[in-house]
């Protein structure tokens, strides 16, 4: 009988850590992107996230027209996230969050969207890869909701 209720303490213990440790990534699909909406031009965002990333050291890498012009894609990378993930190999550097923002208008507002940082442990389970979606969640969106304001 005692096996059986330190068994059903553990199983009950496992269900709440993963129950927890769910509720803080997104799961695949909309709560993977990081979206917000401002009244500031398309430029005046592009404008924002470039003094923004400049401001913090991190790497700006430029910004893109894309859909003919309707989208505008601004590209900057995080080193401290890179410095966290490049010792499981180089090639995980396809999974930084070398952020790719979305800029457009919708209804009258711009709106900006980025993916979650979230979707690098999805793609790639290690507990580096959770260490640096740590490292980039506060910081990617501190810039998200400095920049919309």
């Amino acid at each position: 009988m005692t096996k059986l209720i330190v068994k059903l303490a553990a199983l009950a213990a496992f269900c709440t850590w993963t129950a927890a440790a769910s509720a803080q990534t997104p799961a695949p699909g909309p709560g993977l992107l990081m979206l917000r909406s401002t009244s500031l031009s398309p430029a005046e965002v592009v404008d924002a996230v470039k003094e923004y990333s400049v401001s913090k050291n991190w790497l700006y890498m430029g910004a893109s027209k894309a859909k003919q012009g309707e989208v505008t894609m601004v590209k900057f990378c995080i080193p401290q996230v890179g410095q966290v993930l490049w010792p499981l190999g180089l090639q995980l550097s396809a999974l930084l969050p070398c952020g790719n923002v979305g800029v457009y208008q919708k209804q009258g507002k711009t709106e900006v969207s980025m993916l979650h940082p979230a979707y690098m442990q999805l793609l790639y389970p290690d507990p580096q890869v959770e260490k640096a979606v740590a490292i980039a969640t506060p910081l990617l969106t501190e810039m998200l909701d400095t920049i919309v304001k």
